[in-house]
């Protein structure tokens, strides 16, 4: 019994762990992709070859060749273009030591106008939203009652 009390927390922890590698995002515009829209299902059949993910890191230094304190993080923005509201979601960079979830500044066009922009920094969790780390915090401290 005692080795499983040990064993519980392991397997979670591996199971909610994230990886050291570059983050990836998913990348479209309600504008061009209404499926971009919210609700974000990226599963559903009938749209899956709609969205893709992107290796942000793979481009950071063709397009950010001056951040080269930066790290890559995943954004989700709505504004309004000319009145229409557009969701885009993609790839975005902020300095090392920003681990808040505001987006950097970014200057709007004469007819944009941001109502919402976030950012995040794990793998796809810029689409729908994750109860994954919640579930893991919830689920941790109730697997230890059960197994004590």
């Amino acid at each position: 019994m005692a080795h499983l009390v040990l064993l519980v927390p392991v397997l979670l922890l591996g199971l909610f762990a994230e990886n050291g590698e570059a983050v990836r995002c998913w990348t479209c515009s309600s504008d061009l992709n209404p499926y971009c829209n919210d609700p974000f299902v990226v599963g559903y059949s009938d749209n899956s070859y709609q969205f893709r993910l992107e290796n942000c890191d793979a481009n950071t230094g063709a397009t950010f060749p001056y951040l080269t304190t930066s790290r890559s993080a995943c954004k989700k923005q709505r504004k309004y273009v000319n009145g229409q509201m557009v969701i885009s979601r993609g790839c975005t960079w902020k300095r090392q030591d920003d681990y808040s979830s505001q987006c950097p500044t970014s200057s709007n066009g004469p007819n944009e106008i941001t109502s919402y922009c976030e950012t995040c920094d794990y793998d796809g969790c810029n689409g729908a939203a994750a109860i994954g780390k919640t579930i893991a915090l919830l689920v941790a401290p109730l697997a230890l009652l059960l197994f004590k």
